[in-house]
């Protein structure tokens, strides 16, 4: 019942659209029509046109986004184990996660061309610091009780990594998880946008420059659906955690 209550306005914004861009050719112009959009949409993606630019910017932003997630965890817990280390780099952890990626992408060019190893090290670029951040963060996040007690009874380093820092650690991995997922989309879609011949960034771009405002919605949709999917990935992961710690344990 909710979910039917949660699409009444969304159907009365596309009613008044549709209805409203029937009668005015600025309106058109500018918004095109959810009609318009909806045949664009469908007929793009029978012939395979956004599907095949959506598997693109799924690769950039998934391959980034693993590297990024996976070697900014591990950079994050070998802070946590070198403290001295860890006091130095943090505050340049903060840093370097606040600078916009927009800033370095012409340099990006520069070192990896145009070809898809761009937008795999902007999507990287975009997600390492903000997970080494979640990461030592996350690992900080332990009970001092627990600490002492692993400490009294003479547990190794990796029984003390394995049963307790990264147990604590392991919310924060997942949210960092949830927050790069944005990060990793974005980057993928700047690289896309600034220098690329596929992609839906690519596709928003070329269909912007020749004033097709549906596809450009279309392909928005499709960007949407991109995150939908990343975000239902990290929903399963934080439902499956303790599987997760027991796999990932078992493995270290």
């Amino acid at each position: 019942m909710n979910f039917f209550l949660a699409l009444i306005p969304i159907i009365a914004v596309l009613g008044v659209w549709e209805i409203y861009s029937q009668f005015s050719s600025n309106v058109f112009f500018l918004f095109s029509r959810p009609s318009e959009i909806i045949d664009n949409l469908w007929t793009n993606s029978l012939n395979g046109e956004l599907p095949q630019h959506a598997w693109i910017t799924f690769i950039e932003s998934f391959v980034g986004l693993i590297l990024g997630v996976g070697l900014g965890s591990i950079l994050g817990f070998i802070l946590l184990f070198k403290n001295s280390l860890g006091k130095i780099v943090y505050p340049y952890l903060v840093f370097l996660s606040s600078i916009p990626i927009i800033a370095l992408a012409p340099m990006m060019i520069i070192w990896f061309g145009i070809g898809i190893q761009m937008k795999i090290a902007i999507v990287f670029l975009s997600t390492v610091f903000v997970a080494a951040f979640q990461a030592y963060r996350g690992g900080k996040n332990i009970d001092p009780k627990d600490s002492i007690f692993f400490k009294l009874n003479n547990a190794s380093s990796s029984q003390y990594f394995r049963m307790l820092t990264f147990p604590a650690a392991i919310d924060w991995l997942i949210q960092s998880l949830r927050l790069n997922i944005g990060f990793a989309i974005l980057g993928a879609f700047i690289g896309e946008f600034i220098a690329s011949d596929q992609g839906l960034g690519f596709s928003i771009m070329k269909s912007s420059g020749l004033y097709d405002v549906a596809n450009v919605m279309s392909s928005i949709i499709y960007l949407i659906a991109l995150t939908i999917l990343f975000n239902f990935i990290a929903k399963l992961l934080e439902i499956n955690k303790i599987r997760v710690i027991r796999f990932l344990a078992l493995k270290i």
